[in-house]
């Protein structure tokens, strides 16, 4: 009984307190890493590695999250919003080891305008057709650093202020990522490049291209790999 309890009072805060606050958007997270050979030289050919490894991982969620019914149905499309952080860089020599956190921001195709997701069990006499991950996430049984947790429901059987202020901090993580994020992977792997570079530049000068050829002349090709001139890139 008290585990029905307990499943009760979950679907009572996500469809009618939180407001689908999780899935409006809903965030897929990667977290995985890449190594980059040969210090910053050829970084043109590494963004298209790295763009191709965030639309690999946005493929994985796409194929996972579809409905568990005989005709399977996508819960999502193409992310509204890519955000892809360098978490961090080690060095092996002349390569780099890098761990990045990939955040697709989706909108569910099952959420309405009210932000109620249409096939919650507690809308279709307890049946269950949503993909495992995303039926489990927020379990009322999960603790803080544990797989399917979710700050708000354990808010909730606290306090109705303990509440409004988890979906608060939740909604305003949201909206920064939001913010953060980029309209393309393409976008993200070149802000994930910058960031590189910005980095090489600070702890690992030695990696630098120009270290080997020389400073290269204001109208030069920058030795970054961007396409522009020297003058109008590092060299300003």
């Amino acid at each position: 009984m008290a585990a029905d309890k307990d499943i009760a009072s979950f679907s009572e805060v996500c469809t009618k307190r939180c407001g689908g606050l999780c899935c409006n958007p809903w965030w897929g997270i990667i977290s995985y890493g890449v190594v980059k050979k040969g210090g910053l030289s050829g970084l043109r050919d590494f963004k298209g590695e790295l763009a191709s490894g965030i639309k690999e991982r946005e493929k994985r969620i796409t194929s996972a999250y579809v409905t568990t019914e005989d005709a399977p149905r996508p819960l999502f499309g193409t992310p509204e919003r890519y955000s892809v952080k360098l978490t961090g860089v080690k060095r092996n020599g002349a390569s780099l080891e890098l761990s990045l956190l990939a955040m697709f921001a989706f909108r569910c195709r099952f959420l309405s305008e009210n932000n109620i997701c249409s096939i919650h069990p507690s809308l279709m006499n307890s049946k269950e057709i949503r993909p495992p991950h995303c039926g489990n996430l927020g379990s009322p049984l999960a603790k803080s650093g544990e797989k399917w947790y979710c700050r708000v429901i354990e808010a909730a059987g606290s306090s109705d202020e303990a509440l409004m202020k988890a979906i608060e901090v939740e909604k305003a993580s949201s909206a920064r990522h939001l913010k953060e994020g980029f309209a393309t992977a393409d976008e993200a792997a070149e802000n994930v490049i910058e960031g590189l570079k910005a980095f090489c530049i600070k702890s690992f000068p030695d990696l630098l291209p120009q270290e080997k050829a020389g400073t290269p002349g204001r109208n030069d090709p920058c030795w970054c790999g961007s396409g522009e001139k020297f003058k109008r890139c590092h060299g300003r």
